[in-house]
């Protein structure tokens, strides 16, 4: 609705006055532009790479980067960058701009280092105060014990080198007055939104004057350098009229007597000119979370497909590019690349779907049901039938050694409704008259882990809505209403190919769950997945109460592993995790336990060691005191169709994450072959064929370079320790290597030894491009 008139308005904008820049945020909406606009294409072009269209990021979209794949993140910034490069823009923004996010992985440093992007912006982080969004005054803001009270009461600054776990870091702002603190420069009013004014133009002298020094006020005590940021751009506005001559006019005749000069420029130029007082600014290890805890689940559809079709492309992508290199040495392996250009196109298509699909307002689930129902279902469906034709096809062309049959199924013995499992892993009791949930959990000859029902479910009501839980704002409510185990359950069991598969079907609250349980003889690993669908307002978690205490919760995010606080802000408080979380006590000996999520899921640990995670969540507009709607949340969605949902547990011995190698066993137990024994595994062949030594550092994904010759290998090294690593493709020597960044911008040769790559990885997350025959 707003994309035409607003890229209009910059157009006539920019050709007024030279003096003038206009920023896009990302791709997506230039691109609609261009597309319908071919008689404006040389102007875009022309404004592009002269600097006044400034890109201020080169993503497809402003992704969440939360909740969304790591590698579908760098491959939306690749996308844009390429996109821009083919139509013969030069632009190559060394910012991204992430306005309006719900929080940020701790570890977006180690993204952008990937990236080689150098600077960041952010807005919407823990404690701040956002118009609209609760009743608290604006007194009570910023929340004690929150990042916005670290930044503006101790640190006392809005710009800081946020740096990541792995020890990556960024130079970054913050807008603590919104993203669009300026954008009433010229107006008396509200709001302007949409390219509404709520108030009416005022453009007098002193009150532009007045405006600015009232904005000056807000930023200078936390500007620890000459500058200040004053952002103006709320959603889908168009250019503030003659801007820069309204700046003119005030430093005619106020900076004379203020000092304060005022410009219209970018973050970029606003960040370059803080960077020459880096040494001034506070080093940050920084958590922005959680500002919202609700859409971690809502529409949970959207997250799993988002995710799952991610997996899904970059492995059909690996397996495609090592037909391809062994084609190059090999002339009888021709006939296993694809005939014609289907599968580059469809290939194409599919990511293209998945960058768009990381938009803020999409995988997040905070769209209105119109815009869900209508166009994001129907663009992930597609993206995912995509994927799989993809796969399908990549299955034809490759060999898939047969996988070895399971060592014999667990023990078992179903009687008068309790069913006793038994390996050498695990001791397990579960039992009808408790909902069919876990009423024991033991190691041989251990300890009991449980200290009630494990594998429970249980039911919340919540005012909350798309974006947030009840208990996250003034006038809400979030409260435990049912649990499964409340209430008799049926348990079925049966042996299927070595495995030992259970079936519970139980009611929680009147409504059916089924909950499956999948139990190996040759790993202390369990799978479950339960189906069901949640009542309106009600949010289902699943539920093991364990006798382990703990102030902390470890789990990996977008781009990193860390450990977390188990309360901040709110009890409970949840936490955005990607695929496992890990609980254990202080100290060597110390037990643990793990559970694998096949999300993101958002796990939450309790006082006295109850760990739970968000499975369902139908919670439609948020509301305080039962009737009242929060203005800055005006979104409704309701998600009541029955959904499926896959986790796994291990009650691991001594160690941490690293000493069991968690992100590795997520993916073992998440994956299909785990119920499925016999069936090939895609996912383990792609791994043998490109790999390092050590195995700490993995392949995440393995591509035909984009810009310049070659390959592109992406590696991930969470896990590792430190030390040379050497990169191995087991089919063909590799003969010359070159570290690059994520858009493909070679950065420095590597050493090739015996046609295998040696290096030290740079950072947990970086790109190296292979060049074979």
């Amino acid at each position: 609705r707003r994309i035409q008139s607003v890229l209009d308005e910059v157009m006539e904008a920019l050709d007024a006055d030279p003096r003038r820049i206009f920023s896009v945020e990302s791709i997506f909406f230039l691109r609609l532009y261009w597309e319908r606009n071919p008689e404006q294409r040389g102007r875009i072009q022309a404004l592009v790479n002269s600097g006044r269209l400034r890109l201020s990021g080169s993503g497809i979209t402003t992704p969440d980067v939360v909740l969304t794949d790591t590698e579908a993140i760098l491959r939306d910034y690749l996308l844009g960058q390429e996109w821009l490069r083919n139509r013969g823009m030069n632009a190559e923004p060394n910012i991204a701009y992430l306005p309006d996010d719900f929080g940020y992985t701790p570890a977006l440093p180690s993204i952008l280092q990937a990236l080689n992007v150098k600077m960041a912006g952010i807005t919407r982080i823990d404690g701040m105060y956002f118009i609209g969004s609760d009743y608290r005054p604006r007194s009570a803001f910023p929340r004690p014990g929150s990042s916005a009270w670290k930044l503006t009461k101790e640190l006392k600054t809005l710009d800081f080198v946020w740096r990541a776990p792995d020890g990556a870091e960024v130079l970054c702002h913050w807008n603590a007055f919104t993203y669009f603190q300026g954008d009433l420069l010229g107006h008396l009013g509200i709001i302007r939104w949409m390219g509404r004014v709520y108030g009416f133009q005022w453009r007098n002298e002193n009150h532009v004057s007045r405006q600015i020094h009232r904005f000056a006020r807000a930023l200078e005590p936390l500007a620890p350098t000459p500058y200040i940021f004053c952002p103006i751009g709320c959603d889908f506005n168009g250019p503030l009229p003659n801007l820069p001559e309204l700046l003119h006019r005030y430093n005619q005749h106020s900076y004379p007597a203020t000092g304060l000069y005022v410009v219209n420029a970018g973050l970029d130029d606003y960040l370059e000119l803080v960077d020459t007082h880096r040494d001034e600014l506070p080093v940050v290890d920084f958590d922005p979370n959680p500002y919202w805890m609700g859409f971690y689940a809502s529409r949970p559809l959207a997250k799993r497909m988002c995710n799952r079709t991610s997996r899904k492309l970059a492995l059909a992508e690996r397996l495609d590019t090592h037909i391809r290199v062994d084609a190059e040495f090999d002339a009888d392996q021709h006939s296993r690349i694809p005939r014609g250009s289907s599968f580059g196109e469809q290939m194409a298509e599919a990511w293209d779907l998945l960058a768009i699909s990381n938009h803020h307002d999409f995988i997040t689930g905070t769209s209105p049901d119109a815009v869900w129902n209508a166009e994001q279902l129907p663009w992930l469906e597609r993206a995912d039938e995509l994927s799989d034709a993809l796969l399908e096809d990549v299955q034809k062309r490759v060999v898939v050694p047969p996988r070895p049959f399971p060592t014999p199924p667990p023990t078992w013995n179903l009687r008068k409704g309790r069913l006793e499992i038994s390996t050498s892993h695990y001791r397990i009791v579960l039992e009808e008259e408790r909902g069919g949930c876990f009423t024991s959990y033991k190691a041989p000859e251990g300890a009991e882990l449980l200290t009630g029902p494990g594998n429970d479910l249980v039911a919340y009501r919540g005012s909350g809505g798309l974006w947030r839980m009840g208990h996250e704002y003034l006038g809400g409510r979030f409260k435990e209403k049912k649990r499964s185990s409340d209430s008799p359950a049926s348990i079925e069991a049966r042996e299927v190919d070595g495995v030992l598969e259970v079936k519970v079907t139980s009611k929680l609250g009147g409504t059916p769950f089924l909950r499956y349980l999948w139990f190996r003889g040759d790993s202390p690993m369990i799978r479950m997945a339960v189906e069901g669908a949640a009542r309106n307002g009600i949010t289902v978690t699943c539920r093991f109460p364990t006798r382990l205490r703990s102030e902390t919760l470890t789990m990996d995010v977008p781009g990193g592993v860390l450990e977390r606080p188990r309360c901040k802000l709110y009890d409970p408080t949840f936490w955005p995790a990607r695929s496992f979380v890990h609980v254990r006590e202080s100290g060597e000996q110390s037990d643990g336990f793990a559970a694998f999520l096949g999300g993101p899921v958002a796990p939450s640990l309790g006082a006295d060691g109850e760990l739970e995670w968000m499975a369902f969540r139908n919670a439609p507009r948020e509301r305080a005191w039962i009737f009242v709607p929060l203005l800055s949340h005006p979104a409704t969605g309701r998600t009541a169709e029955v959904q499926r949902f896959t986790y796994g547990v291990w009650h691991t011995p001594p160690g941490d994450w690293r000493a069991h190698d968690l992100i590795s066993a997520a993916r073992q137990v998440l994956h299909r072959t785990w119920s499925q024994p016999t069936a090939p595994d895609l996912d383990d062949y792609a791994a043998s064929l490109l790999y390092c030594d050590p195995p700490e550092v993995a392949v995440s994904a393995f591509k035909k370079a984009s810009r310049g010759p070659g390959t592109i290998a992406r590696l991930t090294g969470h896990g590792h320790s430190g030390g040379t690593v050497r990169l191995v493709c087991s089919a063909q020597p590799i003969r010359r290597a070159v570290l690059c960044d994520a858009l493909e911008r070679d950065l420095h040769e590597l050493e090739v030894r015996e046609g295998a790559v040696i290096l030290i990885p740079p950072t947990n997350l970086f790109s190296v491009r292979l060049l074979f025959a």
